[in-house]
């Protein structure tokens, strides 16, 4: 019996699925006002089980109430630790801080208190150290104070303290640590937003950078390394570092809307901020453009994958393929068909 936190996130969705083809059994974890539409259609596609969301086993709580996690990870053998909160927003920041941090703690203690389930935690590349612009980074690579580093980043990276701190007291544990994400999913939130943006007009890309990974690769990763006799390891899972252009291009033929074609400047970014900031102020819908991502726009990072193909001896798809894949869901939900 498997556990996934964060159930009914990108990420956590595909973690089920994988499992579900894998032949086995799993547990979700859910809050109690979690919407299982999205869900539902997303496991139907991935496993090609049009009732696959009922074989789910669903349980109700959060990383933030021990008891309900204690009685979540009851005969439990694996869990895939999803749930996350991703802002760059400083509204956000003391649920980030709580969920991230604290939870992840919690889903820790309470698998030291069982002393049984193996932990794969997803942690971010967010969370590996970001010196100089342009810098190649890999799983060796320290965190380091740094005016690149995000909240969330900050929050994945002590979150991975909260791990290697149970590893150290005895817990069996991996940590991965994804580059972007993309798949589907809501497509109102998270990464899969994207697409809907390019959807409805953007004309600018930011002129930054950073590693990608698709969604299917990501939880079919997760999944084969748990299998794996390891712990006490991390693996960076990227598949390909594209610029940011290179994204938004993809993205746009893919849906069949119009190449963004001009290049944010910082001072385009600084102005795009502002206006989205009285936008807010006025329709009470949070800004898509923040200081930390106006800050982290213009810089680029590359992420070395070599560590998790060597142990797993499996290659990433293209980005590309993840992509099309991608625009094709999110044309059929846009347009409402049965998927």
């Amino acid at each position: 019996m498997n556990l996934v936190t964060g159930a009914t996130g990108i990420l956590g969705i595909q973690v089920m699925a994988e499992l579900i083809q894998r032949g086995e059994k799993v547990r979700g974890l859910k809050r109690r006002s979690a919407d299982l539409s999205t869900a539902g259609k997303l496991l139907a596609l991935r496993t090609g089980r049009e009732n696959a969301v009922d074989e789910i086993e669903w349980f109700e709580g959060n990383v933030l109430d021990v008891t309900s996690l204690l009685e979540a990870m009851e005969g439990i053998e694996h869990v895939y630790h999803c749930a996350a909160v991703v802002s760059y927003h400083a509204d956000d920041r003391d649920a980030m801080y709580e969920i991230n941090v604290e939870g992840t703690a919690n889903v820790v203690n309470a698998a030291l208190e069982l002393k049984k389930p193996k932990i794969c935690f997803v942690s971010s590349i967010a969370a590996l150290g970001k010196l100089q612009n342009n810098s190649w980074l890999d799983e060796k690579t320290e965190w380091a104070d740094s005016d690149y580093n995000t909240h969330y980043g900050i929050t994945k990276n002590l979150s991975e303290m909260e791990v290697w701190r149970g590893i150290q007291e005895g817990l069996e544990a991996i940590i991965v640590n994804p580059g972007f994400i993309i798949g589907p999913g809501d497509f109102a939130r998270s990464s899969a937003s994207v697409f809907r943006k390019i959807d409805e007009g953007m004309s600018y890309y930011p002129p930054g950078g950073t590693g990608f990974v698709g969604v299917k690769d990501c939880a079919s990763m997760m999944v084969s390394l748990m299998k794996k006799n390891i712990s006490g390891e991390r693996y960076i899972l990227v598949a390909e570092n594209w610029s940011m252009q290179e994204l938004f291009v993809a993205i746009a033929q893919s849906i069949g809307k119009k190449i963004p074609t001009k290049e944010a400047t910082p001072a385009i970014l600084q102005l795009a901020r502002i206006a989205e900031w009285f936008k807010q102020f006025i329709t009470f819908k949070k800004a898509l453009i923040t200081k930390e991502t106006v800050k982290n726009a213009s810089v680029r990072f590359y992420y070395k994958n070599d560590k998790v193909k060597s142990v797993l001896g499996q290659e990433f798809h293209p980005i590309q393929d993840a992509i099309a894949e991608t625009a094709q869901i999110y044309r059929q939900f846009n347009q409402g068909l049965e998927v």
